[in-house]
């Protein structure tokens, strides 16, 4: 189910960010789709039978939405995949090391992305969102806790105020926490994994026909 969560509100954000600008509300569902997303990602990466596949999975799907991310959104930056990409080798530099050093490792990564943090989609936020569901993502409280945190760090930086939409991206982790109470949806493995890039297109080409 959480797949089918995290593709539905992405497509509603989307939707809202291209073609209905000013109602916010198609914005406000939106914040849900990355953290599911980034969770989806941490789990996918702890439970891969063969890191390599997931990677090269990861940089084909990246590659692929870029065209149509920069075509749509009309930017430069790296589509959020390289963001989490960069998260995932974060962690797996991590797990190479003993824990004091993995620690230092995750720091300076995280230094390292502070002056690109604009050049990618999500940035540092994406990247320190990715650190909490992989270390807390069995501590619920704790969990919860730190991605408020990072929403009020995130709303100082960008828009000068403690809470901002990006706040409402809570509800995501909240979903992850009860996640076993939600019903078992099943999903096609190439169609969730296609749906990124494909999606993008397809919005751009409809873009295009609308306001040509």
């Amino acid at each position: 189910m959480l797949e089918w969560i995290a593709i539905i509100t992405m497509l509603v954000d989307h939707i809202g960010y291209e073609f209905f600008p000013s109602d916010i509300t198609w914005r406000t569902i939106g914040r849900v789709a990355f953290p599911v997303y980034t969770f989806l990602l941490v789990r996918g990466l702890t439970l891969t039978r063969s890191r390599s596949t997931y990677f090269k999975r990861l940089v084909i799907i990246a590659v692929l939405a870029q065209i149509p991310f920069t075509l749509l959104f009309e930017t430069y930056s790296l589509n959020v995949i390289f963001t989490l990409l960069y998260g995932a080798s974060a962690v797996v530099l991590y797990e190479k090391v003993n824990r004091f050093w993995g620690i230092i490792i995750l720091t300076i990564l995280g230094f390292i992305m502070m002056p690109f943090s604009d050049f990618t989609d999500y940035g540092l936020y994406g990247y320190g969102l990715f650190l909490l569901y992989y270390f807390l993502k069995e501590k619920p409280i704790a969990l919860l806790i730190g991605h408020l945190i990072l929403d009020v760090l995130y709303s100082l930086n960008y828009f000068e105020s403690w809470h901002s939409i990006q706040s409402f991206s809570i509800i995501a982790t909240l979903i992850i926490i009860f996640k076993k109470h939600l019903p078992v949806v099943k999903i096609h493995r190439l169609f969730y994994r296609s749906f990124y890039p494909s999606h993008l297109l397809i919005l751009y080409l409809l873009s295009l026909m609308i306001h040509r």
